[in-house]
């Protein structure tokens, strides 16, 4: 029997199977072991969310980044801390979760492309993540990324207030 049942964003149940993972950082391969799935098949429901998102052909960290501040499917939970970024690595973190390639990146940075996997590998490294995609989800959380990034005001306080 078939579910039309939708979850926030107009996801699917199986779709939310994946994309919930995504966002905490597991891969395609750990991802489809865990719902017994092959690598493929998760890769054709990542396809269909990013359709559904207007994303299509975007990286696994655009996809984190659209799905979190979308609000279909929950950040991850961490009781890490936030590494003390600098405003440069900042904005290299908001440029992976905005654009998909190195060109891109690089000019959103202003890198030349073949400099990026550098600046990339060092915010990743400096997190102890294993690839951008955790990071993005990670940076949501640690309001680096989203819509209290750099709100001086913090979390706590503008979920209470509502405004920014």
């Amino acid at each position: 029997m078939t579910t039309s049942l939708t979850g926030p964003a107009g996801l699917t149940p199986a779709e939310l199977r994946v994309a919930t993972p995504l966002v905490h950082g597991m891969t395609k391969q750990a991802i489809g072991r865990q719902i017994f799935l092959s690598e493929a098949g998760v890769a054709t429901h990542l396809n269909s969310v990013r359709k559904k998102l207007g994303v299509p052909g975007c990286s696994l960290a655009v996809l984190v980044h659209t799905l979190l501040t979308a609000r279909a499917v929950p950040p991850p939970a961490t009781s890490q801390l936030a590494p003390d970024y600098t405003p440069d690595e900042c904005k290299t973190i908001r440029a992976i979760a905005e654009h998909t390639g190195s060109r891109n990146i690089g000019a959103a940075i202003g890198v030349r492309a073949r400099d990026v996997c550098t600046e990339v590998d060092a915010v990743i490294a400096k997190a102890g993540v294993d690839s951008a995609h955790q990071l993005v989800g990670l940076a949501h959380v640690w309001d680096i990324l989203g819509d209290r990034a750099g709100d001086p005001r913090g979390a706590f306080t503008s979920s209470i207030t509502g405004t920014l």
